[in-house]
């Protein structure tokens, strides 16, 4: 039994998927992965290999949908100004909020994805890992589009993400649900279908769930921390087929609906939005 790298505290088995084994903490409700890669393996993969796999998806033009409903949400909370994506990709969601009025940066540590970035939209983008980042100023908004579960210490990240916003900065954050996508898991292997869908669930260092994000940013300064069921990003499998196009958009409405009947208590969508406030709040014991 492996504690919670988090907060230490014994975690349960909870599923194994791949020769990979998660837990369930009691202490935090952090899943997670109990046989880590190491980190100079993970900043390798997506260093060297992410690119050669995933960049046909993030030039394809699905994801613009998907970015302004983001920019949306934020600009609700906060309005525009100097904003800094983490793990940028090559680019598109950086070049969207651009176009409405930000001063955008990114961090991206795909060399391959940067040059893309760079030549197609003429992006600034900082081309290493968000601790290496040094840069000058605050930032009024930071997003983490689908990034920090893939991160060996996300609370490092986090904690780094604090000093660069302004007080009163606003943090977005979109991951899958860790709920969500293992319920999905579990019962397929309960129903003997688990090949079928085998490809829909996501898994990766970790999977938060809505009690463990909520902990994780109010351990570290941020307040007001609210979590919404997110829309689905338009991509692959609302291309895969026309049953897949339905299905995909009737969980989005499905998901709108639950926010609002619910008062957002009801978190149940394939992944999370978490808009969260920096205020000013000691966390050394971290």
């Amino acid at each position: 039994m492996k504690n919670c790298p988090y907060c230490k505290t014994p975690g349960d088995f909870y599923f194994d998927i791949s020769s990979k084994i998660y837990n369930r903490c009691s202490g935090c409700d952090l899943i997670y992965k109990t046989n880590h890669d190491s980190h100079d393996k993970v900043l390798a993969h997506y260093r060297d290999d992410y690119f050669e796999r995933y960049s046909d998806d993030q030039m394809s033009g699905d994801r613009y949908r998907l970015f302004d409903r983001i920019l949306d949400l934020i600009e609700k909370k906060r309005g525009t100004g100097r904003l800094l994506d983490i793990g940028s990709g090559c680019g598109g969601f950086l070049a969207a909020a651009q176009k409405r009025g930000w001063e955008a940066k990114g961090i991206e540590i795909s060399v391959q994805s940067v040059e893309v970035a760079r030549r197609q939209y003429g992006l600034d983008i900082y081309n290493g890992t968000l601790q290496e980042y040094d840069e000058d100023g605050e930032f009024d908004v930071i997003t983490l589009i689908n990034v920090l579960d893939h991160s060996v210490e996300p609370w490092k990240e986090i904690r780094k993400v604090y000093s660069l916003l302004k007080p009163g900065g606003i943090l977005y954050l979109r991951f899958p649900n860790g709920l969500f996508h293992s319920f999905l898991f579990k019962t397929s292997e309960k129903l003997n279908i688990e090949r079928i869908i085998r490809k829909f669930p996501v898994f990766h260092e970790y999977c938060f769930t809505p009690w463990f994000i909520r902990r994780l940013l109010s351990d570290h300064g941020f307040a007001d921390v609210v979590v919404y069921n997110a829309s689905l990003s338009g991509g692959s499998l609302i291309k895969f087929s026309t049953v897949f196009s339905f299905v995909t958009r009737s969980i989005e409405i499905m998901g709108k609906l639950t926010d609002l009947i619910s008062g957002g208590r009801v978190l149940w969508c394939s992944s999370l939005d978490v808009i969260a406030e920096k205020v000013e709040k000691s966390w050394e014991h971290f």
